[in-house]
């Protein structure tokens, strides 16, 4: 055969349910503070409690809910100042991806990122116009994680992604924005647009001080909010 085809990913039960959770705690179905039955979420899934429990113990290690011993599982909510800090750590950690992905990178292989951050950028635009938050997010979190990938450093990327780094870029919006304005959508895609242009110019003060201003935007976002 001429074309190759891919092959068929398949999900585990686990990941499926967690993805299921994860989509309703953006979409602002389980809200900040609430508790979620593990025996009322079974019944709706159509599945039994250990798949339930493995998938939570995964989004408590992402920091989407939280498990207080004897009382319940809870959705994360979080204060301001936990935002912020968390804001401080994704500036120190994607800014030192993006200097690793620049110094280890060639013409062909920045030329490789900067295409698949505009294929994300373009869907970004599609999803403003569509005002579709799940996508939205989808499409932040691929966007940030193909930065820390491109630093080709295994242990940061391993991080990124056990620690659930990567739900910190959407966590601050949710507090920020109600998440089905499409003026949020409008934002995102206009941010991404900026830091896109400066990236494809690939100076590396640049690139990290854009970075680092696309982050801390939200710092004076939170600060409007207190």
């Amino acid at each position: 055969m001429q074309n190759q085809l891919e092959k068929i990913q398949k999900t585990s039960l686990r990941d499926q349910i967690i993805n299921v959770i994860r989509d309703a705690i953006v979409e602002g179905k389980f809200k900040p503070g609430e508790k979620i039955s593990e025996q009322e979420l079974a019944e709706q899934l159509g599945v039994s409690r250990t798949p339930i429990r493995e998938a939570i113990q995964i989004l408590q290690q992402q920091g989407l809910v939280r498990i207080v011993p004897k009382s319940g599982t809870y959705v994360t909510d979080v204060a301001i100042d936990e935002l912020k800090d968390s804001l401080s750590i994704r500036v120190a950690i994607e800014e030192l991806a993006l200097r690793q992905a620049i110094e280890r990178s060639n013409g062909h292989q920045w030329q490789q990122l900067t295409d698949r951050l505009l294929k994300v950028l373009e869907r970004m635009r599609e999803v403003a116009r569509s005002g579709n938050t799940i996508d939205a997010i989808e499409l932040d979190i691929e966007w940030h994680t193909l930065l820390i990938d491109a630093a080709q450093n295994c242990y940061l990327s391993r991080l990124w992604r056990t620690s659930g780094m990567q739900y910190l870029v959407w966590s601050p919006e949710r507090s920020l924005y109600p998440l089905a304005q499409d003026t949020w959508l409008g934002i995102l895609y206009e941010r991404h647009q900026e830091l896109f242009n400066i990236l494809s110019r690939k100076d590396p003060a640049e690139c990290c001080h854009a970075i680092r201003l696309h982050i801390e935007l939200k710092y004076e976002d939170l600060k409007l909010s207190v």
